[in-house]
């Protein structure tokens, strides 16, 4: 395992190391992602077998700033707009119409990509210094709880990628996710972004998925215990 530190100033060796389809683990506001380019599919590929994700699984993306949201969105909700403008850099993950041309594994079941600008300083950089989108999934074998430590990652996983990106111990929640691909947005995750918080900003918020989650997350936990 090569661990390097969340350092700015080694900026270059990381994006060198992308550009030529390589796999890495670095720091997010949230938890340790596991990334590539997104435009290097058999690096996304790779992902997908180091995590074993089903088929079904698609993975969202880092970008540098709302105003990229159309290289990779077919078009750009109002509601995408507003929830951008409030709670962007941060841990709220947006999905919009994706552009055909994306990777399959970009592409979620309701036909949108999912979108983040993070605020962590250190991928900030790294996204200034790219001309392009970083994938972003938890840094876990799937099934797995997503890591907040560099002693959370499995050494199986850490093995596996070309660089593992020391940041220390992150905040642990996951984003928060709203689909705005559909008439009304709505919430797919619970996360950081506490969701009384959505409604204030957006109308027409379809809330029913909330309860469904919160359902389901205590189902989870329980047959864990």
């Amino acid at each position: 395992m090569r661990i390097q530190r969340a350092d700015r100033n080694k900026l270059a060796e990381v994006v060198a190391l992308l550009q030529k389809g390589g796999v890495i683990i670095y720091p997010t506001e949230t938890v340790y992602g596991l990334g590539c380019l997104a435009s290097r599919a058999e690096a996304i590929e790779r992902i997908a077998a180091l995590k074993g994700s089903p088929e079904t699984a698609s993975y969202l993306i880092l970008i540098r700033s709302a105003d990229e949201m159309g290289r990779y969105a077919s078009q750009i909700p109002q509601a995408a707009r507003k929830l951008a403008k409030k709670f962007w850099p941060g841990p709220l993950t947006l999905i919009l119409p994706a552009k055909a041309d994306l990777h399959p594994r970009l592409i979620g079941p309701t036909g949108g990509v999912g979108m983040r600008v993070s605020s962590h300083p250190w991928c900030r950089a790294l996204l200034e210094v790219l001309d392009e989108a970083l994938i972003s999934t938890s840094a876990n074998f799937t099934g797995y709880p997503p890591p907040a430590s560099l002693l959370e990652i499995d050494q199986r996983l850490a093995d596996e990628v070309d660089l593992v990106v020391d940041g220390g111990t992150l905040a642990g929640t996951e984003s928060t996710v709203v689909d705005v691909c559909g008439e009304a947005p709505v919430i797919k995750r619970l996360g950081a972004v506490a969701a009384a918080k959505i409604p204030a900003i957006i109308e027409d918020l379809d809330t029913t998925t909330i309860a469904n989650r919160n359902g389901a997350r205590k189902a989870q936990k329980s047959s864990r215990e």
